[in-house]
């Protein structure tokens, strides 16, 4: 949800019938393009692979000029995308809003489709906590982003083409009404959106399909498309009527379950591509007794008269802090690769000069040198510096922890009780204000659900937050060689392990790695009671005031209990003491 695009973006909007796309720089479309597409390459916005997509693509890359290694955006199709408004427990801070939706999609949050992309953003009405939630397939994502990898392209970015056009509108053609509601009729080739927006903000979209792909003869001329309708295809005015008699419905349901305050609907804007706008539009006006606001064939965008067929591409581009970007993050490309790159080549420069200086092999580059010799000179007074700096730090720091002792391993203790019995704590860290830390490991996504609930429910926990959560495929099966050397300098012995995996593919087992942040009340915790405590176990099971401090440098396992023994060698649980700076 972050502001759009300062540089230059190649903006491509894929329908059943043609792609469409733009080279833009600063906001400024330099270059458009559109290219038709044969019946069956594009199904309700999902791509076919038998279809010859692969030279049509490359037609249009061509005809746009783009460099290898560009940065992309994408309008994906309304068909694909599924978006409803939801209420979230007043208990669910802002920040955990996404976690909460990782944990509850599939269970209290049931979708059409498994395990998908989504985004959201956050309604604030009537002293309720909403959100505008957006999901889509990520299969269907999957595919484009492999398209996109193989024309050397970074895809960063997917979109609602709803919410594209939408976006375009308010930037490019603005309604003059004093009404707070408004609805926006966005017709097409194959499909239709209704789009109702309040004060600015989308409440409701549907997408419902109209006429199938193969009921076209498509045509590019002018940088425009040109329709020819089969009439061995269903009536126009069976689709017609359907379109208006979906209006009506659309209407009727916001009138009666969604309209705030006694709002009404008196404006409408017809935008997209359709065919048969005309009749569409005439229609309309003989049935509803409503101001029906056309987008004209033409529109005047930054000084150029651009096709209304690339109003969405004008919406990606338009600069708006409410973004909707449904690819997950690690499938985003980096947002500044130029500065990446630039460290890079410092730290690499100062690196290649200092092992220069060292080896001082070809005196007849010494004066060659003399600038890096002076760089590293700096270097190691800043590093002597900084020395100074970190060992006062650590003083402090050693103060500080004796004057504050943190109850580490009752709270280590405590969090492990909630563990499944294959559920692991591969890392815990407790640092300053009672703050922890930790990355744990579950067999199923449900072990990591109810592991997050049982601590978002333990009143000694506050600010409890998922992060993130990610997959990771682990080897049952290795062969683990552990072999001793001696360090020549100190004389110790320094054991090396290996371990070799096993080519067995069935011993490999999906993982999920979830990023956990929590507060510790350190009073309550040192109780030793948790969500499910036994009234029974003595007093003196309890953990005693002082084993509630431990030395930063302790190691344990993830769990006393024997049923949570892990069987991977590679993993550990360290417990660190963050130092209060």
């Amino acid at each position: 949800m972050a502001q759009r695009r300062k540089g230059t973006y190649i903006y491509f909007n894929f329908t059943d019938v043609a792609i469409f796309g733009a080279v833009v720089k600063k906001g400024v479309i330099k270059r458009r393009a559109v290219v038709a597409l044969p019946p069956g390459t594009l199904q309700g916005g999902w791509l076919q692979p038998e279809a010859s997509l692969d030279f049509i693509f490359d037609g249009l890359l061509t005809k746009l000029k783009v460099p290898r290694g560009s940065q992309a955006v994408l309008a994906l199709d309304g068909s694909l995308v599924l978006a409803r408004k939801l209420d979230i427990p007043e208990t669910i801070e802002t920040n955990q809003i996404r976690g909460y939706l990782f944990m509850e999609i599939g269970h209290s949050i049931v979708l059409p489709f498994e395990e998908p992309y989504f985004d959201y953003t956050v309604l604030e009405e009537d002293g309720k906590r909403e959100i505008m939630l957006y999901a889509a397939p990520n299969e269907a994502l999957k595919q484009y982003t492999q398209l996109f990898k193989q024309k050397h392209l970074r895809l960063v970015a997917a979109e609602p083409q709803p919410l594209a056009t939408y976006f375009g509108i308010e930037a490019h053609h603005p309604v003059a009404t004093d009404a707070d509601t408004l609805l926006i009729w966005n017709a097409n080739a194959t499909n239709h959106q209704l789009i109702i927006i309040e004060d600015h903000v989308p409440r409701l979209i549907r997408s419902v399909d109209t006429f199938a792909a193969d009921a076209w003869d498509v045509d590019v001329i002018d940088d425009q498309l040109h329709y020819r309708y089969r009439s061995d295809d269903p009536t126009v005015e069976l689709v017609l009527d359907e379109m208006l008699l979906e209006f009506s419905r659309v209407l009727d349901f916001y009138r009666f379950s969604l309209a705030r305050e006694g709002r009404e609907i008196t404006n409408v804007v017809l935008a997209g591509d359709f065919p048969f706008r005309d009749e569409l539009a005439t229609r309309f006006r003989s049935n509803f007794d409503l101001s029906l606001d056309e987008i004209p064939d033409m529109m005047t965008i930054d000084g150029q008269s651009i096709p209304r067929a690339y109003l969405p591409l004008a919406g990606l581009a338009s600069t708006r802090k409410d973004r909707i970007n449904l690819l997950p993050e690690n499938d985003e490309a980096p947002k500044y690769p130029l500065v990446a790159s630039l460290i890079l080549l410092l730290f690499g420069g100062l690196a290649g000069g200092y092992l220069y200086w060292q080896t001082d092999q070809f005196a007849d580059r010494v004066e060659s040198t003399n600038d890096q010799i002076q760089i590293v000179r700096q270097l190691q007074s800043e590093s002597d510096q900084s020395a100074k700096q970190e060992v006062a730090q650590l003083k402090q720091t050693v103060e500080g922890l004796e004057t504050t002792p943190r109850p580490a391993v009752p709270t280590l203790e405590r969090i492990t009780r909630y563990l499944p019995e294959r559920g692991y704590i591969l890392q815990f860290a407790y640092g300053a204000d009672h703050a922890v830390t930790m990355t744990t490991q579950f067999e199923t996504l449900d072990e990591l659900n109810d592991f997050y609930r049982e601590l978002l429910t333990d009143k000694v926990f506050s600010g409890t937050n998922l992060a993130s959560v990610t997959t990771r495929t682990m080897n049952e099966k290795a062969d683990v060689v552990t072999t001793t050397t001696v360090d020549p300098t100190t004389g110790q012995e320094v054991p090396t392990t290996e371990i070799t995996p096993s080519d067995d593919a069935k011993s490999e087992e999906p993982r999920y790695i979830g990023q956990f942040s929590l507060n510790v009340n350190p009073t309550e915790v040192v109780k030793g009671e948790t969500n499910e405590a036994d009234p029974e176990v003595p007093q003196e099971d309890q953990p005693a005031e002082s084993e509630t401090e431990t030395d930063s440098s302790t190691e344990v396992t993830p769990s006393t209990d024997t049923t949570t023994e892990t069987t991977d060698p590679n993993v550990t649980t360290e417990i660190e003491e963050v130092p209060d700076n």
